[in-house]
């Protein structure tokens, strides 16, 4: 009767621990969802999302399922006009030094946001000028050249969505840390174990427990461990306990 006990309470505190995780995690989808950019202007087609970077401002809205997008470009910002600036400066150079420095600086930023853009563009006018602009990490399209006053995009919706569920709109699942199983100690004591990693290395972590045995009375006490991963979720491990016993633990990662 008294294994019976055990093993019920056991798999009672891996059931409320399990359900506690997955009930916050569903709860995180759901917010993510909700207030997800395109889903929000998706479903409350009066609004507009405003977006202000050092380069720009952008007005996003969507109408009948066409994503509109302005861009209104800041003059003297973009990568070219920062460049023609410091050759201005260069004239005298002693004098502009420190001026100098800072424009270098936001020319490098400039720089390294338009190679880790994907999605670049060549625009050629009439006049035969070369316009760039490149798709920002927010997914807005952003000036590169100097003579660009404003950028204006349609996007068919179906074509956006898919792009977005690849890249995992919802938020990622989130490790707590926390395990929860059962343990044996050398002195013949047993008994569920819940633990709280403090950091990891590969497939070992270090870890903070506390040890409940002896169900009619709960004793308890507190322990580190060494784990070992074993399977997707599953870990091993040893650890020493202030009952100043040893003892070898199953436990399930949440």
């Amino acid at each position: 009767m008294k294994y019976v006990k055990l093993v019920f309470v056991i798999l009672l505190v891996l059931a409320l621990i399990f359900g506690a995780y997955k009930a916050y995690d569903y709860f995180k989808q759901w917010e993510a969802d909700r207030f997800s950019e395109i889903n929000m202007l998706r479903a409350n087609q009066d609004l507009t999302l405003k977006k202000v970077t050092t380069l720009s401002e952008s007005l996003t809205r969507i109408v009948n399922d066409v994503i509109k997008t302005t861009t209104v470009v800041k003059p003297d910002h973009t990568y070219e006009s920062l460049k023609d600036e410091v050759l201005e400066l260069k004239e005298d150079e002693e004098a502009n030094k420190d001026e100098i420095e800072k424009l270098r600086e936001q020319l490098s930023e400039r720089r390294k946001a338009f190679l880790a853009s994907d999605d670049t563009i060549y625009i050629k006018t009439i006049d035969d000028d070369t316009l760039l602009i490149y798709r920002d990490t927010e997914g807005t399209l952003q000036p590169a050249s100097a003579n660009i006053s404003k950028i204006i995009e349609h996007r068919e919706l179906s074509s956006v969505v898919p792009i977005l569920a690849e890249e995992e709109i919802a938020i990622k699942k989130t490790s707590y840390n926390l395990k929860a199983g059962g343990y044996y100690s050398f002195d013949n004591t047993y008994g569920i174990i819940i633990s709280k990693g403090i950091f990891s290395i590969k497939d070992y972590s270090v870890n903070a427990s506390l040890l409940l045995s002896d169900f009619e009375d709960f004793k308890f006490a507190v322990g580190g461990d060494v784990g070992y991963l074993v399977g997707d979720n599953l870990e091993i491990g040893v650890g020493y306990n202030t009952n100043k016993e040893y003892y070898v633990k199953l436990e399930y990662n949440f």
